[in-house]
């Protein structure tokens, strides 16, 4: 929400062909960051459902929306607001399947996969994983609708809207991170920061 604090404008570098980008400044709260985000949303499932009802011959994708930033920045957090505001979307998160604390790589291609699949109108899927054991879960199967895919990395993913959510400082993010997850993720923070500030995000 690039541009007045309550409003949502594309920046400059919004990629032509997969939907605009938006940032939310720290300077909105996640609720109302929701609150602007959620008619943007609304709208893209009411385009999505329309051009269904007019193909029979194939399944029509769904809209895709992903929520990107720098760990403890407050992706999982405005998430939960748009979910709280929309009916019908799913809400998946990258934590559920990155391959441990060195895998911000793959859990982004498995995102980029998911994220393909649902907007070419098909249902997708993932292997859980594991962090307690270290090690792959379950499969789990990611149905044909509507999906905000969060999480670091989630940016790479072709989306009808792209969200970052602008980097309210390291020590403020680490706080966040440590509050949410408790000191398991206090070891391995310096190593999962190196992937995570290290890649593109322009």
């Amino acid at each position: 929400m690039t541009g007045q604090r309550g409003a949502a404008t594309p920046p400059e570098d919004a990629r032509r062909g997969v939907g605009e980008r938006v940032t939310v400044p720290v300077t909105l709260s996640p609720e109302e960051a929701a609150r602007d985000l959620a008619p943007r949303l609304r709208a893209l499932a009411k385009e999505a459902a329309g051009a269904s009802s007019m193909c029979e011959a194939a399944p029509a994708g769904v809209p895709v929306v992903t929520i990107d930033g720098y760990s403890g920045s407050g992706k999982s957090t405005l998430a939960a607001a748009l979910e709280r505001q929309l009916e019908g979307w799913q809400i998946l998160h990258l934590d559920d399947w990155y391959p441990g604390w060195d895998g911000l790589a793959e859990g982004t291609r498995v995102a980029r996969a998911i994220a393909h699949d649902l907007r070419a109108g098909r249902p997708s899927s993932y292997v859980t994983w594991d962090w307690e054991a270290s090690a792959p879960g379950h499969a789990v199967r990611v149905p044909l609708a509507p999906a905000i895919i969060e999480g670091c990395g989630a940016l790479e993913a072709e989306a009808d809207l792209s969200v970052w959510i602008a980097d309210p400082g390291e020590e403020e993010r680490r706080s966040r991170a440590i509050a949410r997850d408790g000191q398991t993720y206090a070891p391995h923070w310096q190593r999962w920061a190196q992937q995570d500030l290290g890649r593109p995000v322009k």
